[in-house]
């Protein structure tokens, strides 16, 4: 390890190196996404929930309408509408996880920017 390391082990008090540990540990997934529909974005997110609920129904239906077709040009039809539906229920659920990853991060960036603060009023009060 290095000094810069050892100075920040050094500077944090028992409570925070406690508080440190708690927030180490990860949420479970059913939280995070109970947190992902409190906000100022919950709106976005719902709406981005019921999109990609009607894109699984429609691609379900497609595919059933795909084994029913006869003809090569209904089956083609089809077979490309489910393909399009579940690339986006794919590019949804990958914002969704985006968004659900954005709500730690912030978090941690803010204990940083808080933890940075006292750090550095505690080397003013030194001088």
């Amino acid at each position: 390890m290095n000094g810069i390391d050892d100075k920040i082990r050094e500077a944090l008090l028992r409570e925070d190196a406690e508080l440190l540990e708690h927030t180490r540990q990860e949420s479970p997934l059913h939280e995070v996404l109970i947190e992902t529909f409190r906000g100022k974005r919950r709106w976005l997110n719902a709406m981005a929930l019921a999109w990609t609920l009607v894109a699984v129904a429609l691609a379900v239906f497609a595919g059933y309408r795909f084994f029913q077709a006869d003809d090569t040009h209904a089956m083609i039809a089809w077979a490309t509408a489910f393909l399009w539906l579940s690339l986006c229920i794919a590019m949804l659920k990958i914002w969704f996880w985006m968004e659900m990853q954005r709500l730690p991060i912030t978090r941690e960036i803010k204990r940083l920017e808080l933890k940075i603060a006292e750090l550095s009023r505690q080397l003013q009060q030194r001088q």
